[in-house]
């Protein structure tokens, strides 16, 4: 009785041999592992902001989960790319979620897919980790340019975390100056302004401290979005009259106002 459960529950379940998207196996399996390692290592920058927060040491295994999580997407949408394309065009089309299904449920999946899966995502972790390391063990020259730029790096961390959680509200008190990286932005009635530099904003009803820090968080998502992985730079810059922030990034070509 119980073996004829399970055929019952076997019969149910799509069959990945029978499944046309992955008759050309040599092929998709190639372009997947392709993409996966590409996206891991492009990727690895947002996923940083993440863990670079305060106490994510105290955190570590919930990183780890939050890692492996992100990973496995990748090669679940991965894969429904290209069962979505034209790899082999005479498949039949098969939906995203039955896609994710064949590839995690444990009973769900054909053993020699889960282990190419398993193993593509056992190489995508040891890349994202081995860059880490290789970032983490540079040498001191390279990596500390400045004390306050490594302050800034968590300030703007924190700003990037806080955008993306949609959870403004629990943003810190200080400010570190995007220009000088030595001052701390301030408010009066009229002006947001730096304490060591000449950073010297007009301060309106709806434009305060806390909005200047959210377009500075949204500023460097959308530089991280054109896939730059150099640092912006901050500037004040007068035009038409009009005296704005701008960020600027010599590497993407980057100037846009953020204030």
């Amino acid at each position: 009785m119980v073996g004829d459960e399970v055929k019952g529950l076997q019969s149910c379940r799509p069959s990945l041999k029978t499944l046309a998207s992955f008759n050309n196996y040599p092929k998709w399996k190639h372009k997947l592992r392709e993409n996966c390692f590409k996206r891991v290592r492009e990727d690895r920058t947002r996923l940083l902001w993440k863990l670079r927060l305060p106490g994510a040491k105290e955190q570590s295994a919930n990183h780890e989960e939050l890692i492996l999580s992100t990973l496995q997407d990748i090669v679940s949408d991965e894969l429904s790319k290209i069962k979505g394309s034209s790899l082999d065009e005479s498949s039949e089309p098969i939906s995203s979620s039955a896609t994710d299904d064949m590839i995690w449920e444990y009973d769900g999946l054909h053993t020699a897919y889960q282990g190419d899966c398993e193993e593509i995502l056992l190489e995508m972790q040891r890349i994202f980790y081995e860059d880490l390391r290789t970032e983490e063990s540079r040498t001191e020259p390279e990596r500390s340019v400045t004390t306050w730029e490594d302050e800034e790096d968590e300030y703007l961390a924190h700003v990037v975390y806080e955008h993306m959680q949609l959870n403004s509200e629990q943003a810190g008190e200080e400010v570190w100056c995007p220009i000088c990286k030595q001052g701390k932005l301030q408010e009066n009635g009229h002006h947001i302004y730096c304490s060591q530099c000449e950073l010297k904003l007009k301060r309106g009803d709806e434009v305060d401290l806390n909005f200047l820090r959210l377009r500075l968080g949204e500023a460097h998502i959308e530089h991280l979005d054109r896939g730059c992985r150099l640092r912006p730079e901050f500037c004040i810059e007068t035009k038409f009259g009009l005296t704005a922030l701008y960020i600027k990034c010599q590497g993407c070509s980057l100037f846009e106002v953020v204030l």
